[in-house]
Parts: structure tokens; sequence; C-alpha cells
């Protein structure tokens, strides 16, 4: 959980966890040449649980977390760029969102370092 985010943040509620593989599953379908924005996983997730009668409604943050739990627990190569998410066994391509994320992650580490100089 992350401060200042913790509704969008918490783990993964039980329902959560139970709808993951049939996200997983649909991430498989989308590759680098089809990739699936973050949007339209949403609107199409909202309309398939509701359609089966879960209580549970994605939004973009939660689709992160699952997004982030799917990848820290290597589930599948799941790769976001700007043109949405896919999946790719393509070494190179793996090394570079590896690398996409340790620069992001870089530039989270220099605005918390620029932070301090207030304290």
């Amino acid at each position: 959980m992350i401060t200042n985010f913790e509704e969008h943040t918490h783990e993964l509620t039980n329902e959560e966890m139970e709808i993951l593989p049939i996200v997983v599953h649909g991430f498989r379908n989308y590759k680098k040449d089809n990739p699936i924005k973050a949007e339209l996983i949403v609107t199409r997730m909202n309309e398939f649980l509701s359609a089966r009668g879960f209580k549970t409604k994605m939004s973009q943050p939660r689709l992160r977390k699952m997004v982030n739990y799917i990848r820290t627990n290597g589930i599948i190569p799941l790769i976001a760029t700007s043109h949405g998410y896919f999946t790719s066994d393509c070494t190179e391509t793996i090394q570079e969102q590896i690398k996409s994320l340790q620069e992001r992650a870089n530039s989270i580490q220099r605005c918390a370092e620029g932070l301090k100089k207030f304290l």
C-alpha cells in the first residue's frame, strides 16, 4: 500500500484475486502489434463482471495494481507502453520494459530527494 494512495493501492481483494486469472488470460491475447489500452480493459472487464454478478468494479488504478501483482509474481511477461499493454516473450522487449521501470523508479527517487530539501 502506498501512503496517500491507500484507496487505490491496497492489496488485491478476494474478489480481485478471483478475477485475476481472467485478466491474465485476456492479456495473453495482446501482442506488440495489437496492444490494449487500460481504458478499454476497464470497460470490457466491468461489462464482464456486471454480467456475471460480481460486486467488484475495475478502475484504472486497480488495473495497475493487478498489473503490479502479475509482474511482481512473474505470472506473464506483461509489457506496458504508451500504446497499451501486451505480452511478449522477446528478450529485447522484456529488457526494454525492465529499463523503463528502472528509469521511472529512479525519476521518482530523484523527486523524493528534491522534496527532502524542504525539510
